[in-house]
């Protein structure tokens, strides 16, 4: 319980600093790390399905921003850097920034979208395993991480710059395809979810 708490604190004050793309989504990738460790801390049949769960929904927005990121380009023909670089956004395709959009706000945990119903299912096993300091320190620092999250949002979104070149954005066919199919995964899955619900069920009682 533990580490699952200090991994969490640690690391949504260190990504709030962090003004490189990897290096904030490293951080961040440790914030969500330390969920994860916060219901495998449960040991119950619930804590290992929220795992898997909230496994699954990571590895998918993951998957889905680095398609977007590798294929995106800035006026130098560099790959974006810093967090500032995606104001080039601007200059490309209106959807490739509400793809971007939509990714951060549901790493954000706001509902309907499938990051909110992962750290639901966390929230919920540590509630049932009476973790409450766990669970107070989780939505504090949840409430943080949503904090930087939506600042990328208001950079893609909302802020401006002079002499902005036109950036290029061309995924392959295939890039196309798996970023396709992760939006719509991410924003439709409250209507299906008893599906991936049931599926991690049967992976958590591998583990129970």
């Amino acid at each position: 319980m533990w580490t699952s708490s200090i991994t969490i604190i640690f690391s949504s004050i260190t990504t709030l600093y962090q003004k490189k793309i990897k290096r904030f989504l490293a951080y961040s990738s440790i914030n969500h790390v330390g969920y994860m460790l916060m219901s495998l801390s449960t040991g119950t049949l619930l804590g290992a399905n929220a795992f898997f769960l909230y496994l699954f929904v990571y590895v998918v927005t993951m998957f889905v921003f680095f398609c977007i990121l590798v294929s995106f380009k800035t006026d130098a023909r560099q790959n974006a850097t810093y967090i500032t670089d995606l104001l080039y956004t601007k200059t490309v395709h209106p959807i490739t920034k509400l793809a971007i959009t939509t990714l951060f706000f549901s790493m954000a945990g706001i509902p309907p979208l499938i990051g909110f119903f992962a750290k639901f299912y966390i929230f919920f096993a540590a509630i049932e395993s009476s973790y409450y300091l766990l669970l107070v320190i989780s939505i504090l620092c949840s409430t943080l991480s949503a904090f930087y999250y939506i600042r990328i949002i208001k950079i893609v979104n909302f802020e401006t710059a002079l002499n902005l070149r036109t950036a290029t954005f061309k995924p392959t066919i295939m890039g196309y395809s798996y970023i396709i199919v992760g939006l719509l995964f991410i924003i439709f899955f409250f209507i299906i979810p008893n599906f991936f619900i049931t599926k991690t069920y049967y992976l958590g009682l591998l583990l129970t």
